[in-house]
């Protein structure tokens, strides 16, 4: 994963600034003091990863990216797309789904994925700028701690709905727009 360019890092410090809200808003003390002040910093980069190859762009209720608890982890398997800058990544929010038994919104959990973690590949996707931002992510096997569960499992869409919201109002330049 190449490292450097300001773009990247940029953007990168935007999915920073939007994955802190979850993590200040449902994440434990642990969570907080092992992620907040690292982001903050710009020490860590991350992104947020929703959308899969198979739905047609961002309906939860099509979710296929399945984590199953095995004792002190989750066993990741699917595909993300159109995950920015994922090379570049440290870590990347992403939306799960931890059960199937009922409504289908509740089945979605909230994990913060190490991306060096084996069995998560990153492919590029080739866009017509010809520029390098907009990835596929893999994950086979991908063992992650339970301890990266961001809040109560089955509430990752109501926790992302929120992040959402944020992520709108930054891009919406609103303070900008008034001035």
């Amino acid at each position: 994963r190449e490292r450097g360019d300001s773009a990247i890092r940029s953007f990168c410090s935007v999915q920073a600034s939007l994955v802190m809200f979850p993590i200040h808003a449902y994440g434990t003390e642990e969570q907080k003091q092992k992620w907040l002040i690292p982001l903050i910093e710009g020490r860590m980069e991350s992104g947020f990863s929703m959308t899969e190859p198979a739905t047609a762009g961002s309906n939860p209720t099509l979710l296929e990216t399945t984590a199953v608890k095995d004792g002190d982890d989750y066993v990741i398997n699917g595909s993300k797309i159109w995950t920015s800058f994922a090379q570049a990544a440290d870590w990347i929010f992403c939306l799960v789904r931890t059960d199937n038994s009922g409504r289908k919104q509740d089945g979605i959990s909230f994990l913060l994925i190490d991306m060096t973690t084996p069995g998560v590949t990153v492919s590029p996707i080739d866009t017509i700028d010809g520029i390098y931002h907009l990835n596929e992510v893999h994950f086979d096997n991908a063992r992650v701690p339970a301890e990266n569960l961001i809040g109560e499992e089955g509430k990752g869409w109501t926790y992302a709905k929120s992040l959402l919201v944020h992520e709108r109002l930054s891009i919406a330049e609103v303070a900008e727009s008034k001035r």
